[in-house]
């Protein structure tokens, strides 16, 4: 048997197609549909949410003087020197920049593209595979649309088109592929999995959905933080009607560093009575039309003093701005500025709480420092617990643990969208992993000597078909000719 056969690239002949199109909106639509875009935008994401990982990212305004001296101070000291340059050009707040929402944009409009490309294709693969036998049949275009993995080729048998044509369908039927053929004009389709196209199209809307949802979020949705301390009631800016209280906090592991715990708030309203709603930390909760999440839960030490000869309580001030003189003062452990620091005037004395540094100090146990004066090495450095007591110069000192919890309130539906995009995805990911689409289009015609077969295939399983295979489709039945002679 004589045989010659070339290997094509579907690719490579769409692209010689396609530059026959060769002003501004070809080549846009040629590059919104490259499936490379896909990997760009995401890649483009990625970097971009990861980058908000790496650098802080405040939930709160900087405009305000006061609130960027202290959010400043909690800067790496090496970050100092470009704190102004990437604070100018927006990378402190990553998430609602045009570094984040151009990439998305790029992304909503690569997916609608995919979308109307992909929606015709699948379409005609899936319920209209009649009159797309009947549009080949009469089209001198050997190359259909791709979706996946290209790959052609072509091969000239020193066999009869009919004899070739026949054993290769029925070829086809042996290796689970579902052919349709039209005898007359040596036209053959054979597929698998062929709903798995759709699963294709199931990722691109997934993307659509993803991209635009957090476009949304990024514009139009409203986002609050508020801060919640233990028997104090505020209400939500935006939302002057809605009150809440922070109940009760249980905390599961290391109680100064809080990695799980449940927060109870109370809310009310003047629509409704009041209600006590349960919130785990990093858990969100769809309340009342809006996306309630606690972000953190934080500790601080309560400290309170009693003169131990006259058995009164004295009066504390807390080192933070606009403090009052208070029998109780909550003191950070995260040393955020002098947010750890109170004095006691009339002893002249200046507290500091901070964490153990110890290594075998138990979980819970924090230090308590005294200073005399404006003397910056403390005088006595006590290890103490939840509920402990210290006595230092005639004055007893209790310290307790509580908890403030940083509340944000999301308002607006992007996030509906963004969660039905990634359903989308992942439904659609799953799918394409269990059923990998092949598609298979067969031409075959005369040749001087023999007969002429194309074969053309698309598909998204990454090692299936083999060219190899290919090559076998036709090759057997030549063979049985040439023997039958």
């Amino acid at each position: 048997m004589t045989e010659r056969h070339i290997d094509v690239s579907v690719e490579d002949a769409r692209s010689a197609r396609s530059t026959r199109t060769t002003d501004f909106l070809g080549l846009l639509w040629r590059v919104l549909t490259s499936p490379r875009l896909t990997l760009v935008a995401l890649l483009w994401l990625g970097g971009v949410i990861g980058l908000s990982q790496i650098i802080p990212q405040p939930l709160y305004s900087l405009e305000e003087p006061l609130a960027y001296s202290q959010w400043f101070a909690n800067m790496p000291q090496f970050l100092w020197p470009w704190v102004d340059d990437l604070r100018t050009l927006g990378f402190f707040h990553l998430r609602t920049s045009v570094w984040l929402r151009l990439p998305l944009a790029l992304l909503f409009f690569h997916a609608l593209a995919m979308c109307t490309f992909t929606f015709p294709v699948a379409w005609r693969r899936t319920w209209a595979r009649a009159e797309l036998t009947e549009s080949l049949e009469g089209s001198q275009d050997e190359t259909p649309p791709t979706l996946g993995r290209p790959l052609g080729l072509a091969v000239w048998y020193a066999a009869s088109v009919e004899h070739v044509f026949s054993h290769t369908t029925q070829r086809l039927v042996q290796d689970g592929y579902t052919v349709q053929s039209n005898p007359r004009a040596w036209l053959g389709l054979a597929w698998r999995r062929r709903l798995g196209w759709w699963a294709l199209c199931g990722v691109y809307i997934g993307l659509a959905l993803l991209a635009i949802g957090l476009l949304w979020h990024s514009w139009l949705s409203r986002t609050h933080v508020v801060e919640l301390q233990p028997s104090q009631t505020i209400s939500v800016p935006g939302f002057p009607e809605l009150k809440l209280r922070l109940e009760d906090i249980r905390i599961t592991g290391d109680p100064l560093d809080p990695s799980q715990g449940v927060a109870q708030v109370r809310r009310a309203n003047a629509e409704s009575d009041s209600e006590v709603i349960t919130l785990p930390l990093h858990a969100g909760r769809m309340i009342g039309g809006m996306w309630w999440t606690v972000v953190d839960i934080v500790p601080r030490v309560e400290v309170t003093a009693w003169d131990v000869r006259g058995n009164q309580r004295l009066e504390l001030w807390s080192f933070v701005p606009l403090a009052r003189a208070t029998e109780r003062v909550r003191l950070s452990l995260s040393g955020e500025g002098n947010a750890s620091f109170a004095s006691l005037p009339t002893q002249n004395v200046t507290v500091r709480v901070g964490h153990a540094s110890e290594k075998d100090v138990p979980a819970g146990r924090f230090t308590l420092s005294f200073f005399h004066g404006v003397e910056t090495d403390p005088a006595w450095v006590a290890t103490l617990g939840d509920g402990d007591e210290v006595i230092f110069e005639g004055v007893r000192y209790r310290t307790s643990l509580s908890y403030d919890v940083q509340l944000r309130i999301q308002q607006g539906w992007g996030w509906v969208l963004a969660a039905s995009g990634w359903l989308s995805i992942a439904l659609g990911g799953l799918s394409l992993v269990l059923c990998r689409p092949i598609w298979l289009v067969m031409r075959t015609q005369e040749a001087a000597g023999g007969c002429h077969m194309t074969i053309w295939v698309d598909t998204l399983a990454p090692h299936t078909p083999s060219l190899e295979w290919l090559h076998t489709l036709g090759r057997a039945s030549a063979d049985e000719e040439r023997l039958g002679r």
